[in-house]
């Protein structure tokens, strides 16, 4: 992934994209459904616990389980700078 202004992740945009499509599908929603039903923090909460999981190499469940318990304890400064920049790269991976 390219990006000018953000650069993002792959392991981690890729898991939180992977949380969003299931959770979508769960809800029977669109996965740009799941995404702007999100506020900015859940979303940066969300990222923040991704992004960790990511930096510790795992994968697949092991990922999504570590993200999910680091985004529990996301400090509230844990707002993505870009946080339009990542809802749109979150879009895009969608089409």
């Amino acid at each position: 992934m390219t990006s000018t202004a953000l650069e993002l992740p792959e392991a981690a945009l890729t898991g939180l994209r992977d949380h969003l499509m299931a959770t979508a599908a769960d809800e029977d929603k669109t996965p740009l459904e799941e995404l702007d039903g999100l506020s900015d923090s859940v979303l940066a909460a969300y990222w923040h616990g991704y992004v960790k999981a990511s930096e510790s190499g795992g994968t697949g469940q092991a990922l999504h389980i570590a993200a999910f318990g680091a985004s529990l304890f996301a400090p509230m400064v844990a707002v993505c700078k870009d946080i339009d920049g990542l809802r749109a790269a979150l879009a895009h991976s969608f089409q």
